[in-house]
């Protein structure tokens, strides 16, 4: 069996690098000879460092920064918009005092009594589909729950005025049908004439009918109603809004167009008021 085994290694290429190198090496101690190069190439090493640090790391360390301070910003805005808002829901019968109510002895008859006869929570909007809301006549939105459900009755209400109602509940969220749904009504009154204003499925706007043979009085656009709060639900004296148009419909009745001031797209946060009976 043959075997491999190492064969004559040539010596003199070895030796002939030690003896260059240990030129290179005197020259440089000696003579400085390859300063210049040494200096070139640290030079290069550092514009290197340099440009890389410039070009990779301090772009992505600035933007890092910037996000940042760019987040905390964006968290801040809306901790003073939240703040905002509610303010704007729990004060709003003062800031519209003017508008909403007759006049001022039902505003303050209404402040002094409302944590009496009027419980209240603040409440959160969690969903509303306002393509729905803009297109149909099925207008709901729906309310993120505090500790409990809100109360199923229950008056919702925002800045503008009163918006909904609570029409259901679970231990999630809690639906809020608006005065304008179809399926909704809500007593008004105007002077002394009085009619349950039934949503007309268009934003905004109520109707209320009447047989002009029982009821003498004529209506101009821009007659004011407010909530009669006869069956003990709403308050009373709430501006609700004005009439917008007015149209003969069969058998000979009136149909009033009511625009309301409320408007359930102008903030996120509203008030679940409660009259003593609801449970």
């Amino acid at each position: 069996m043959a075997r491999i085994a190492p064969g004559n290694t040539p010596k003199l290429g070895y030796f002939v690098l030690i003896i260059l190198a240990s030129l290179f090496l005197y020259l440089d101690i000696q003579y400085k000879t390859f300063t210049s190069t040494k200096n070139f190439f640290n030079a290069g090493l550092i514009a290197t460092n340099l440009a890389i640090n410039n070009i990779v790391f301090s772009p992505i360390s600035n933007l890092y920064k910037l996000t940042n301070n760019k987040l905390a910003l964006i968290n801040s805005n809306e901790l003073l918009v939240e703040e905002l808002e509610l303010s704007k829901s729990e004060n709003f019968l003062i800031l519209n005092k003017d508008k909403l109510f007759n006049d001022n002895s039902e505003l303050y008859k209404f402040i002094n009594n409302i944590s009496n006869d009027y419980p209240h929570e603040i409440a959160t909007i969690s969903s509303f589909d306002t393509n729905l809301y803009k297109c149909c006549d099925n207008h709901r939105l729906h309310l993120f729950n505090n500790s409990s459900p809100f109360k199923k009755g229950g008056t919702v209400i925002n800045s503008t005025g009163i918006i909904g109602q609570i029409s259901d509940s679970n231990n999630k969220v809690s639906e809020v049908i608006l005065i304008s749904d179809i399926n909704h009504s809500i007593p008004i009154k105007s002077n002394a004439f009085f009619c349950n204003a039934s949503g007309s499925g268009r934003p905004k706007v109520l109707e209320c009918k009447y047989d002009p043979s029982l009821w003498k009085e004529s209506f101009e656009i821009g007659r004011i109603f407010y909530s009669s709060g006869l069956g003990g639900i709403f308050p009373e004296g709430i501006m609700i809004g004005s009439i917008i148009s007015i149209e003969n419909v069969e058998d000979g009745d009136i149909l009033l167009n009511i625009k309301s001031i409320a408007n359930p797209l102008t903030q996120k946060n509203v008030i679940v008021l409660y009259p003593n009976d609801i449970k």
